[in-house]
């Protein structure tokens, strides 16, 4: 039986500060947070908000930062996830140290990274059963219900034993770095930040029927094993519910 948690807000700030508040609790918890991050528009607002706001109020020794998935760009490409939240959050707080920062490399060769990647996941994080476990993975969800970046015609991808996979846009054919479901449900806590009305429908489907959306959608494979998962959306998103 999945542990879900959903909480809904009147914008994208006030979910900033609701999810601001959810991560401050778990510093209270844990000693260390590793954080797997998301790319797309709702993180940027959620870093800005950071940026902004909580320069003092969260301790940044107790954090360090991964990516649930990149695309395989270079750093400084205006779609790699690592840049937008350098520009948005890193570069804003010069008290983020470069060593808490493990960034997935998506200027090398894919699968090497891949392989790569898990290994920094096996030496930072601990292990469950020999498998990573991050303390919170924050994911989004695209139209189409996917998460990190397995889509839903590369569903199996989700189930792979390895840490990390190379996956592909569907449209674009563009290949990304993605987490594999094997490690976002290890984690002890995950959270999705989703935002905006043309999410409802499939917010409704995942938690209302969620048998159904597992054969269509990855984003309702995400059931922490031992951990909890939570929902943060704003009003738009969750208006079907």
């Amino acid at each position: 039986m999945i542990k879900e948690n959903i909480n809904v807000y009147k914008d994208t700030q006030d979910l900033s500060e609701g999810f601001t508040l959810f991560l401050l609790k778990l510093l209270e918890v844990y000693p260390h947070v590793n954080i797997s991050l998301s790319g797309g528009s709702t993180p940027k607002v959620l870093f800005d908000y950071w940026a902004e706001h909580c320069k003092e109020r969260i301790d940044w020794n107790k954090i360090s930062f991964f990516w649930g998935d990149e695309r395989c760009v270079s750093p400084d490409d205006e779609m790699s996830n690592f840049k937008m939240t350098k520009e948005h959050l890193f570069d804003q707080l010069p008290q983020i140290k470069d060593n808490s920062i493990f960034r997935i490399k998506g200027e090398s060769n894919p699968d090497d990274e891949a392989v790569r990647y898990s290994k920094i996941l096996a030496t930072e994080l601990l292990t469950k059963n020999s498998i990573p476990s991050f303390e919170l993975v924050v994911l989004g969800m695209g139209d189409d219900g996917h998460t990190a970046s397995i889509f839903p015609n590369q569903i199996q991808l989700w189930n792979e034993k390895s840490s990390c996979v190379v996956a592909s846009h569907p449209e674009t054919g563009k290949q990304r770095i993605s987490l594999t479901g094997t490690v976002i449900n290890k984690a002890q806590h995950v959270a999705f930040l989703v935002t905006g009305e043309n999410k409802a429908e499939k917010i409704k489907e995942m938690i209302e029927n969620r048998s159904v959306a597992k054969s269509k959608y990855p984003a309702a494979l995400v059931n922490p094993e031992q951990g909890y998962l939570y929902w943060f959306l704003d009003e738009k998103a969750a208006s079907l519910l």
